[in-house]
């Protein structure tokens, strides 16, 4: 069985807003609860990748991501600030998903997602999720300083 490791990305949440699904955005770092397949609710800690395409949100889990996989990425990428709730997220270009999740993810993501990602990508049914937070992830130092000299 995997590792979840949920729990260690909530040691770098310092603080989090409810939000409306509807206002969800690329880079956004999320928790929540989602009803699965089984119709059984589990928590999850995710990286907004698209926020609605086709009635699913594709995202990144922290779930299967370690702490050290999220600060690494966040280096690649950057961080950016959300004025409009005064939170950190991710700084995604943006994504046009014009294309099948599937084929997105073989086209765009797979090269290097067990190793940068830990096979994370996932697309979750909209109406499932419940009760947004939008957390602001606490980043190392040196990803926190590289958004303050922007």
């Amino acid at each position: 069985m995997a590792i979840n490791y949920y729990n260690h990305h909530l040691n770098h949440k310092e603080s989090s807003i409810i939000i409306p699904k509807s206002q969800l955005q690329k880079g956004m770092v999320i928790q929540t609860n989602y009803k699965n397949q089984q119709n059984k609710r589990k928590p999850y800690m995710f990286v907004v990748l698209n926020s609605e395409f086709r009635g699913k949100v594709h995202l990144l889990s922290l779930n299967e991501m370690t702490v050290k996989q999220m600060n690494d990425m966040a280096r690649r990428i950057g961080i950016r600030y959300i004025p409009k709730f005064k939170k950190k997220g991710l700084n995604f270009e943006k994504l046009i998903m014009t294309e099948s999740s599937n084929r997105f993810y073989n086209h765009k993501l797979a090269n290097n997602m067990d190793r940068w990602y830990n096979n994370s990508y996932r697309t979750f049914f909209v109406k499932n999720i419940s009760l947004v937070q939008l957390i602001d992830y606490k980043f190392d130092k040196d990803i926190e300083d590289m958004m303050d000299d922007e």
